[in-house]
């Protein structure tokens, strides 16, 4: 076999094997396109991800802040409520004593007039 004939059967093979190449670089180059475009999705669901947790700490902080809001208030309105039942026992104190009263004074009203 001559070197022209040799050089005619590599010739071929050397076409398609630059013709796949090519093919292959074509669909590296798109393969890198989807990767870039799905590293820049990732990029923006990342930064929603921290954005959505700041929120969530956000919220997290003012629910243990209306939390503890809402436990003082409810401590002040059991105190207050103590307060008036401890007046209203006084009144009630007060009021069995003049009930007491009354009752010696019709005692010794009813003495007096008999």
């Amino acid at each position: 076999m001559t070197e022209k004939e040799r050089l005619g059967q590599l010739e071929p093979l050397v076409a398609d094997i630059a013709l796949k190449q090519d093919r292959m670089l074509g669909q590296i180059g798109m393969i890198v396109d989807q990767v870039s475009l799905h590293t820049v999705r990732l990029d923006d669901l990342t930064r929603q991800v921290t954005s959505t947790e700041k929120k969530i700490d956000s919220l997290a902080n003012g629910l243990a802040t209306v939390t503890i809001g809402l436990n003082e208030t409810r401590h002040e309105v059991r105190q207050r409520f103590d307060k008036v039942e401890q007046r209203f026992d006084k009144v009630e104190t007060r009021l069995e004593k003049m009930e007491q009263t009354q009752q010696l004074i019709l005692m010794l009203l009813k003495g007096h007039l008999k």
